[in-house]
């Protein structure tokens, strides 16, 4: 199997529309369990003394529900497009095997489903019964977006003639990476409401979430790059001296881990708010570093070019 490109991109969106989904999605399930328990419509409370109204908390999962559509659909036509043959993908559906591939293909189909019937739910007002299966979608939705979100990694861990693939960190590292830049489409989603104290409230939120999720990366990635060992090496001499470094460098430590860690950090210790720029620019640079993270794995499996 050869990898190109067109599938570290695939990686990428998959992964940031199953974090985007899976974070918003959770939100959603708490707070219909909270109205349903307490009978207290209209309002989600995001942390213990903060409240958001429902039209602007509406319009976050509009944009986020949305977002993360588009982005699974495009990360499926890379898919397609990598396997040259359109039919290829139609034919995973029709002859469906236990492989990785067959099964990442189903589990992307049902969370594009589980996207549009959540999208929905915030266009336009649904019936009760309409209402019932949107939060079916979503609780349903989650195990498979956290199987999306894995199966990003175990799809490289199948080639079993990479070495550096094999280790048992790499799912894990993809999941917390893709969890990161859902964090990120759902501030970019804060970012765009008019009332900066719902900004703030989401930042200090996601900020808690995103440093959890970071850490996990950093110890994944460590974890990583010290399995490497015969062809292994080469891979991370790559990833940390040669061809790669500065994609791995620049682009996945400093852009996805290094600055929003110390950004949300400081914001939390201090105590204060990160602007709605600076908001927006953090998880913008997180989007970057997650991409730039499977570029670098993918590519430091494939021989470079003579």
């Amino acid at each position: 199997m050869v990898f190109s490109k067109l599938i570290a991109i695939y990686l990428f969106l998959g992964g940031t529309a199953a974090g985007a989904f899976a974070l918003t999605a959770l939100f959603d399930v708490a707070k219909a369990v909270k109205d349903h328990r307490r009978g207290e419509y209209g309002k989600l409370f995001l942390a213990p003394q903060s409240v958001i109204s429902e039209p602007t908390y509406k319009r976050i999962r509009r944009f986020v529900y949305g977002t993360a559509l588009i982005v699974v659909l495009t990360g499926e036509l890379c898919l397609v497009a990598d396997l040259g043959r359109p039919e290829a993908f139609f034919f995973l559906f029709l002859y469906p095997t236990s492989s990785l591939v067959s099964i990442g293909a189903f589990a992307l189909t049902l969370l594009t489903v589980f996207l549009v019937v959540s999208l929905a739910d915030t266009i336009i007002v649904l019936p009760k019964w309409a209402r019932a299966v949107s939060f079916a979608a979503k609780a349903i939705g989650l195990p498979v977006a956290v199987i999306v979100m894995v199966y990003t990694g175990l799809l490289l861990q199948s080639v079993i003639s990479v070495e550096i693939w094999q280790s048992a960190w790499l799912p894990v590292l993809f999941a917390a990476s893709a969890l990161s830049c859902g964090c990120a489409v759902v501030m970019l989603a804060a970012c765009t409401c008019e009332d900066v104290r719902v900004t703030r409230i989401m930042a200090r939120l996601l900020a808690w979430i995103d440093i959890a999720f970071i850490l996990i990366e950093i110890v994944s990635i460590v974890a990583l790059l010290a399995f490497g060992k015969g062809s292994a090496s080469m891979a991370v001499m790559r990833l940390l001296e040669g061809d790669l470094s500065t994609t791995f460098w620049a682009g996945f430590v400093a852009c996805g881990l290094a600055i929003p860690l110390v950004a949300e950090a400081v914001s939390l210790a201090r105590k204060r708010e990160i602007p709605t720029p600076g908001a927006a620019g953090i998880a913008t640079l997180a989007l970057v570093g997650g991409l730039c993270l499977r570029i670098a794995i993918v590519a430091c499996g494939v021989a470079p070019s003579p």
